[in-house]
């Protein structure tokens, strides 16, 4: 297996829209249907409206999508009280408001080898030491379910919260 990663709108620029459309139908994620409705239907618009970037791993020798994963920025409003103080020191804050990276979407196929997701959590991590090169900040950040929190802390995430619908854990890592 040769797996590529292709910038989304790179594959814009280089097939037409049926061909896009017809290798993004085939990514099918049952674990996440809301990450593979994501990249089937929202991604390309957020390309379009300079919201994100989307990265797609792809099997080059079988024609498909491995996974893909979303980077963006995204101001973080945190709460405090619960935080250690090493912690608010890296967020640097401003009213209670931190600068961070986003990885918004993070997918494997169900065909996907395991290891995957890491690959493609590695090179959204390589992506920001870019950015902080670039541009400063310090700080990533992702929202996960329940049983996702052991996975991210293993790649040096931490919990900081709750988002405000109080269904996904907010995690940070700091580069």
């Amino acid at each position: 297996m040769s797996v590529e990663i292709y910038k989304l709108h790179k594959l814009m620029n280089d097939m037409n829209k049926d061909e896009l459309s017809l290798l993004l139908s085939k990514f099918k994620c049952s674990r996440n249907k809301d990450s593979e409705y994501f990249l089937k239907k929202i991604a390309v618009r957020h390309e379009k409206k300079d919201i994100s970037r989307t990265y797609v791993a792809i099997d080059t020798d079988a024609d498909a999508i491995l996974g893909y994963f979303t980077l963006a920025l995204k101001c973080l409003s945190v709460d405090v009280a619960d935080l250690d103080e090493d912690v608010i020191e890296l967020m640097n804050l401003k009213d209670n408001v931190a600068q961070a990276y986003l990885i918004g979407q993070l997918a494997r196929s169900d065909h996907a080898e395991r290891g995957s997701g890491k690959m493609m959590l590695d090179e959204a991590i390589r992506s920001f030491f870019v950015g902080k090169d670039m541009f400063g900040c310090r700080m990533v950040r992702l929202d996960c379910r329940d049983e996702l929190i052991d996975y991210y802390r293993s790649h040096d995430f931490r919990p900081i919260g709750k988002n405000p619908d109080k269904d996904l854990n907010q995690m940070a890592r700091f580069i």
